[in-house]
């Protein structure tokens, strides 16, 4: 039995792999797919920035893409913002 960090690793890589495989690509997900995901999976953190802006400030080595890694930046900055929100509550 999986424990909740490690179901909870898995369901990150679910979710990358769910837009990364729009345009079939395991390794990258493309601007319009990035907008999706955004829209889709975490809207509130829209209203902070814009879909093209998180996609200039994810994609570090400026290949048209969002690697796994720079994926997980947007997972530590929204993960960040919403351990602060939970202790404004």
């Amino acid at each position: 039995m999986l424990t909740d960090l490690e179901c909870a690793l898995n369901g990150l890589v679910e979710v990358y792999h769910k837009y990364s495989l729009l345009k079939g690509n395991y390794h990258a997900i493309y601007k319009d797919d990035l907008k999706k995901l955004l829209e889709t999976e975490c809207p509130h953190f829209l209203k902070q920035k814009n879909a093209d802006t998180w996609f200039t400030e994810l994609d570090i080595n400026q290949d048209g893409g969002i690697n796994f890694e720079e994926f997980i930046a947007l997972v530590i900055k929204v993960g960040l913002a919403a351990h602060e929100a939970i202790h404004k509550e």
